[in-house]
């Protein structure tokens, strides 16, 4: 009798999560200018201040949890039950039951985990200061120009200005001494 109820469990567990494969996130990746990823989507009302128990709890809320749920209890039940591999139905339940909510928990973690790990390689403004670049396009004091620089393995062009009263010239070496939103300001640099 169990039988049927975990065939419809991993059906509709199957269905949900082979549905969230192939459709996905279809708007191109756009998070719709609020910050979110699509594993809030998955993860709504689940807040991340929330404890380490609370999270667990909070979890039971997610469409993700309930997707993994369903498809790995129902799996679990017709392997175990379906195919006589334990003597208890009972037994058989409870498994599939316990591997439901840890394959359910789990899911969420990871993807909780996983969005909001920072890994961007972007360049902040502090990472210009101190660092010489080449003069692609002379300039003077007060002007604008254009400085090429090699940061974090990248090389990149930034708009240059300085208050130095002798200006820069195409190949002259400058020295970023800070940023003003995304222009660097440059000096001569040392020895030069």
């Amino acid at each position: 009798m169990l039988i049927y109820l975990y065939l419809f469990a991993f059906g509709l567990g199957g269905v949900l999560l082979l549905g969230s494969i192939l459709i996905g996130d279809k708007d191109g990746g756009s998070d719709g200018g609020d910050g979110g990823t699509q594993a809030e989507h998955f993860d709504h009302g689940v807040g991340e201040d929330h404890g380490a128990v609370a999270g667990l709890f909070t979890a039971f809320f997610s469409l993700r949890f309930w997707m993994f749920f369903l498809a790995f209890f129902g799996l679990t039940g017709l392997v175990l039950d379906g195919l006589d591999l334990v003597d208890s139905p009972t037994f058989a339940l409870v498994a599939a039951v316990a591997m439901g909510l840890l394959t359910g928990q789990g899911t969420v973690a990871v993807f909780r985990s996983l969005s909001h790990s920072e890994t961007s390689t972007a360049a902040s403004a502090a990472d210009y200061i101190g660092r010489s670049g080449r003069v692609m396009v002379g300039f003077g004091a007060g002007d604008l120009g254009k400085v090429r620089l090699t940061l974090k393995g990248t090389t990149v062009d930034v708009l240059a200005t300085t208050e130095e009263e002798r200006g820069f010239s195409s190949g002259d070496e400058a020295l970023v001494i800070a940023m003003n939103d995304t222009t660097a300001v440059v000096a001569r640099a040392p020895g030069v």
